[in-house]
């Protein structure tokens, strides 16, 4: 009955507007509706305010949430890229997939530039290589594909994760990363919620995005407390 639960709590309520979360909202008829986001602004402009009267019962953003140490300080640095996207081509309101996969895994000698520009700025922005559990958030399957090999090519141990990777696996690759027996887990649109690994204390923006949603999701991968990590470096 929609009224059965009296109490029902939802996390990554910032999908309350897809179709799989409207079923669970509007049939249900809970005495509270408790709703868990780290990023409540939409870029599309849907409101997830509206279930709640408009009200946000508790808050606390990021910079709130590193001040108090519930989160993990971060270095965050800014790397020339060595591709030039302004000859893209612009596709529905994002760079056009098939030119990010030519320039950044396809092309051998701007994919290679590049990746060796990756390594070069970790060795300058981290202290040392045995210490590092990264995460490099890609483009596509073939550009995480490429970025492993290259990395594994180069003595840095890395796997690539994608939506085919089974589970089995993926926890495989957790417990490696964890453990420290490889030191960048290449990723497509695979970690950006709902999977936590604290020691995670490096973070690789590989690819373009105009989704702050997505960006801050993919930040925090990193931002978890664990012990002797300090601070994150993006």
């Amino acid at each position: 009955a929609a009224d059965f639960y009296d109490y029902i709590v939802v996390d990554e309520f910032h999908h309350a507007a897809a179709a799989s979360y409207q079923k669970l909202l509007t049939y249900f008829q809970p005495k509270i509706l408790l709703g868990m986001t780290a990023t409540p602004e939409r870029m599309d402009g849907k409101d997830v305010l509206q279930y709640f009267g408009s009200h946000i019962a508790a808050e606390i953003r990021l910079p709130d949430a590193i001040e108090r140490r519930l989160l993990c300080p971060f270095h965050y640095f800014g790397v020339a890229d060595t591709v030039d996207l302004s000859g893209l081509r612009w596709t529905n309101g994002q760079y056009n997939i098939e030119d990010l996969n030519n320039a950044f895994a396809l092309d051998a000698i701007l994919a290679n530039r590049r990746a060796h520009a990756i390594l070069d700025a970790v060795d300058r922005y981290t202290a040392d290589w045995r210490d590092i559990r990264g995460i490099g958030f890609c483009v596509s399957k073939v550009h995480a594909h490429f970025m492993a090999q290259y990395c594994n090519n180069h003595n840095v141990p890395a796997l690539a994760l994608d939506d085919s990777t089974p589970d089995r696996d993926r926890a495989a690759a957790k417990e490696k990363l964890e453990s420290g027996q490889v030191t960048f887990l290449f990723a497509v649109d695979l970690f950006n919620e709902g999977v936590d690994i604290p020691s995670v204390n490096t973070v690789l923006f590989l690819r373009p995005t105009n989704s702050l949603t997505v960006f801050l999701q993919q930040l925090g991968r990193g931002l978890r407390l664990a012990p002797h990590k300090d601070c994150l470096t993006v």
